[in-house]
């Protein structure tokens, strides 16, 4: 039986859904799997055997064998020939990295943006679009968690895509679509799950449209290093919790105040 239940959030918003394609049944898998790595269910080295996750997932070894091949190219799984899949766990430092890694390219594309009068128009005009429908999702209940965190998603891609650096777009783009990063998102919501978090990071964005409108690249650098360094920590505390693990401080940077 090549079928496996969907999992839809409960409560997501229609409107979410609509913008969301569905996954197939070796994207589902993988994404479950990535949640129990990060989790640590699977440890690093542990062997992840076809079999049994056919089993587990009520599907055949084709959909299994599919979705470790995906694993295996973000980074979460190492494929052996004649030895099989094993887990590439992921220490709470690397994913830390991560973030911090982002929070420094992002800031350097709002603040280039800034600088550029034209782009920025256009790209405010488009923001506002997407804050707008992240503002509706504000008071919904916890599952609306992944549809908000599309819709900041959103917001931040027209900073990206309006920057004037084609390489910073590419690496930001790339650590969503071709990294852990993306694939962490999608796998299992670590952030945003409540609306006071929700509007806390809503805060920030309309914080950072206003600096962009006012061509202020200092302020619209340090409040996205600091919406992205908030959602670091949220994440870390999360897994930390789940893992049992600490994450090194000396990773958990912070901007200077203005």
């Amino acid at each position: 039986m090549d079928a496996i239940p969907p999992t839809p959030p409960t409560g997501e918003a229609p409107r979410a859904r609509r913008r969301t394609s569905a996954l197939t049944i070796p994207e589902q898998i993988a994404n479950r799997l990535a949640a129990a790595i990060l989790n640590g269910e699977y440890r690093d080295g542990e062997r992840l055997r076809e079999q049994d996750l056919a089993e587990t997932h009520g599907v055949s070894r084709g959909p299994v064998r599919e979705a470790l091949r995906a694993l295996e190219r973000y980074g979460l799984a190492i494929l052996l020939p004649r030895r099989g899949a094993y887990a590439v766990g992921l220490s709470l430092d690397v994913i830390a990295e991560a973030f911090n890694a982002r929070a420094a390219l992002a800031g350097i594309a709002a603040r280039q943006l800034a600088r550029r009068e034209a782009a920025v128009a256009r790209a405010v005009v488009e923001m506002e679009a997407a804050l707008a429908s992240a503002a509706e999702l504000v008071e919904e209940p916890a599952g609306a968690t992944h549809a908000f965190q599309l819709a900041i998603r959103d917001t931040a891609l027209c900073i990206y895509r309006y920057c004037g650096a084609g390489h910073i777009e590419r690496a930001l783009t790339d650590q969503v679509d071709r990294s852990i990063w993306g694939l962490m998102w999608r796998a299992q919501p670590l952030d945003f799950q409540t609306p006071e978090r929700r509007r806390e990071s809503l805060a920030f964005w309309t914080g950072i449209l206003a600096a962009l409108r006012a061509r202020d690249e200092h302020a619209a650098e340090r409040l996205l290093r600091d919406d992205i360094f908030n959602t670091r920590d949220r994440v870390l505390a999360s897994l930390a919790a789940l893992r049992g693990e600490a994450v090194d401080a000396a990773l958990m940077m912070r901007e200077a105040s203005a």
